[in-house]
């Protein structure tokens, strides 16, 4: 008879419990905060979304444990918590509590060869992300990045458009998403991603759209103002730029999906190389013209790089959001020349998932297509809610920190206090020694995606503008087209 292992047999008992995912997760927070009443400070003070979180990011690890690239996920994973202030013992609070809940909910199918391997796969994963944080913390790189806001823009009552200053260097690349916290809405993290191209003055800039009941959106939008201070994430993100071979690019945007497309573009517009321009195109859809809530920077974009080909797409009247798209795929179908170059995708989740998989049919190649994971998952209320953000175990189009495309560590000042130190390789965490993932169960994902009531970002839905800019449309510019 073959030998069960210990991921089969995680495997097996998880399939059981998530039967009864409501009282599980329930009960693992009882647990843990009786465990230890100072952990509950380090989660938001709303814990609805916390329940299908905490399951959602077992499910993830659960599904991924033989995956060769899970380590390094951890890692990244394990790097992020420090800004959540996690320290090496909660790591072993948090275990027991999640070997309890999971003997919860397996009632009599669980035995001591289950808890056995549950201990054995939870140390390994708390070793690997004791040992990422390890590792940001021997490369000085911050647990979080302070900043300033330096100018704050609100365009029509629905997208905020936020420029900020860090502190200290904040390392990242084009197309890749930080995580924002505010002072006035402590422990709240959400995942924007960055709209300007890494410059020299150090400047940030974010997109932030509102969300009904968003506490976190709602504070960027309507009461945060120049000169008040944020706290950010390390950068995550794999949908970078295109390198630097030459080829075509086509950016497509929609909604606050302009934000990476703008990073990227700017790269892109930048870079130098011998020989022609590179060929750019440039498509930006947005329900109606005042939902360009960034049009004076396309038409200065467009305006100044004449090997730019720039479309924007809105609908005509009394045509709707639905019937925009299709007369946009059409348009897109009849393009012959996809095969030649890269496609940048960012938008709404639905509509950049059914690009995703339109463009190869019409002779785009697959493996040069960009865009962000798109997550497809229910949590234990069956949610199937999707946007751009940090949190692997929340409702995200990007279910894991991106750890390939980390940026590189910028070196600060060591955090006076820094909690977590490295395990001893050799060390088996059991029953007594470390605990399991991590101890939030929003934060766990961390990276954005992205903790809160609700999924910030890029809104579901079709292609839509999350709010656009009175002072600059592109309606009729010379520069640009306007379908």
């Amino acid at each position: 008879m073959r030998k069960i292992d210990d991921i089969e047999r995680v495997r097996a008992s998880f399939e059981i419990a998530q039967r009864r995912a409501d009282r599980v997760v329930r009960f693992f927070y009882a647990h843990l905060f009786d465990s230890d009443p100072r952990l509950r400070g380090m989660f938001p003070a709303e814990m609805r979304e916390q329940h299908d979180r905490l399951f959602a990011a077992l499910a993830q690890i659960v599904t991924h444990l033989d995956d060769p690239a899970l380590q390094a996920q951890l890692e990244a994973l394990g790097r992020d918590h420090r800004k959540f202030g996690v320290c090496t013992a909660d790591y072993d609070t948090v275990g027991h509590s999640l070997i309890a809940a999971m003997r919860m909910g397996c009632v009599s199918a669980w035995d001591d060869a289950t808890e056995a391997a549950w201990w054995a796969v939870y140390g390994r994963a708390a070793r690997t992300m004791l040992h990422g944080a390890a590792a940001s913390i021997r490369e000085r790189e911050p647990a979080w990045w302070d900043a300033t806001v330096v100018e704050q823009s609100l365009h029509n009552g629905r997208t905020a458009v936020l420029r900020i200053l860090p502190d200290q260097p904040y390392p990242y690349r084009a197309g890749q998403y930080a995580t924002l916290e505010c002072p006035q809405v402590p422990r709240v993290w959400r995942p924007y991603s960055l709209a300007r191209a890494p410059r020299a003055d150090g400047l940030l800039e974010f997109h932030v759209a509102r969300v009904r009941g968003g506490s976190l959106s709602t504070m960027l939008c309507d009461h945060v103002r120049a000169g008040d201070r944020l706290r950010l994430g390390a950068a995550s993100g794999t949908a970078t730029a295109p390198g630097a071979d030459g080829a075509p690019v086509t950016l497509i945007a929609a909604g606050t999906g302009w934000a990476p497309v703008k990073a990227v573009l700017e790269d892109l517009l930048r870079a130098r190389a011998p020989g022609p321009p590179r060929r750019i195109r440039l498509d930006v859809l947005a329900r109606t013209p005042d939902d360009l809530y960034d049009g004076a920077t396309i038409d200065a974009l467009a305006s100044g790089h004449p090997h730019l080909e720039v479309a924007v797409w809105t609908a005509r009247a009394a045509e709707g959001a639905s019937t925009l798209t299709r007369r946009f795929h059409e348009a897109l179908r009849r393009r012959d020349d996809w095969a030649d170059g890269h496609v940048y995708l960012a938008g709404p989740t639905p509509f950049a998932a059914e690009l995703r998989d339109l463009l190869p049919r019409w002779g785009a190649d697959p493996a040069r297509l960009i865009h962000d994971p798109f997550a497809r998952r229910g949590g234990a209320s069956g949610a199937t809610r999707t946007a751009p953000a940090e949190y692997f175990l929340a409702d995200r189009s990007v279910s894991w920190i991106d750890p390939a495309a980390r940026a590189p560590a910028a070196t600060g000042p060591e955090p006076e206090t820094e909690p977590v130190t490295e395990p001893e390789a050799e060390t088996e965490p059991g029953p007594s020694d470390h605990g399991d993932e991590q101890p939030d169960g929003s934060r766990t994902p961390e990276s954005s995606q992205p903790a809160e009531d609700e999924a910030e970002g890029e809104p579901e839905g079709e292609p839509e503008g999350e709010a656009r800019c009175a002072t600059s449309t592109v309606t009729k510019s010379p520069f640009t087209s306007t379908r």
